[in-house]
């Protein structure tokens, strides 16, 4: 899927570049715009929000209460 819209991305980019008569340069922030564009798309496409990332991690097992690793044992 990925290299097909890199592929796609650069099929524009130089269908752009030969109608237009411009130079890649002039083109360059459009691809990346649509770039950025298709990685949300792919990023939404995927079902995994960035708020189901970060409830996904993995939290830390703690030895036990007022253990070296306890957050609280100076309370």
């Amino acid at each position: 899927m990925t290299v097909l819209l890199v592929a796609l991305l650069l099929l524009v980019g130089a269908g752009l570049a030969a109608v237009l008569g411009a130079g890649w340069l002039a083109i360059l922030p459009l691809v990346l715009a649509i770039g950025v564009g298709g990685w949300f798309v792919a990023t939404l496409a995927g079902g995994r929000t960035p708020a189901t990332a970060v409830r996904d991690t993995d939290h830390p097992e703690l030895l036990g209460p007022g253990g070296p690793d306890d957050p609280d044992r100076n309370r």
